[in-house]
């Protein structure tokens, strides 16, 4: 099978130890628990108690809105992101491929060296998966464009104004990595 001696972020460790939470520390110490089990957990075939992700929280480029995706399998709205692959050297290249796979929006400016947010969220038994844990560490961004598209893995992706995020029923991590981008800028709108 696959070995996991190269390839995958070299900087997950260091960001998750180095990161500071605001009202995510219950996910945070759940994170840094998976790292002191010593094994590789970024690979999505690590089920025990689970694995990494990453996901990019991006404003727009006005300051005014957070880009969204409306997810098939979760039916549910939240921000691009998914699964480790063998290339992504970094969090951060992993969180840009997420975006640009799932909206099309590829340019875009790192928001601060920390990560936004950490959310630890149990994922569901299905097929021969095991019920796990997702660890998602969440990469703050700013656009520098307007346009999405194409979209084929999403059943939708919009920009969404910080002051609607709530009538998109999204969950409390999409709320708060919206406030941390935005604290991360000056303010937002």
């Amino acid at each position: 099978h696959m070995t996991y001696s190269r390839g995958g972020p070299t900087d997950l460790e260091s960001l998750v130890r180095s990161y500071r939470p605001t009202g995510d520390e219950s996910s945070h110490r759940l994170a840094l628990d998976a790292l002191d089990t010593g094994r590789v957990m970024w690979p999505r075939s690590v089920f025990a108690p689970g694995h990494f992700t990453a996901s990019g929280f991006v404003m727009s480029r006005d300051g005014s809105s957070m880009l969204l995706i409306h997810h098939g399998r979760l039916a549910r709205w939240l921000q691009p992101g998914g699964h480790f692959e063998t290339e992504d050297d970094s969090v951060e290249a992993a969180a840009r491929r997420e975006v640009f796979e799932e909206t099309g929006v590829g340019d875009l400016i790192r928001l601060g060296a920390s990560l936004v947010r950490i959310d630890a969220h149990p994922i569901p038994e299905r097929g021969s998966e095991p019920v796990h844990v997702h660890f998602d560490l969440g990469v703050g961004f700013q656009a520098t464009t307007t346009a999405i598209g194409p979209i084929d893995e999403v059943l939708d992706a919009r920009w969404v104004r910080f002051e609607d995020l709530g009538s998109y029923d999204v969950d409390r991590a999409v709320i708060n990595g919206a406030r941390a981008v935005r604290r991360m800028t000056d303010g937002g709108g």
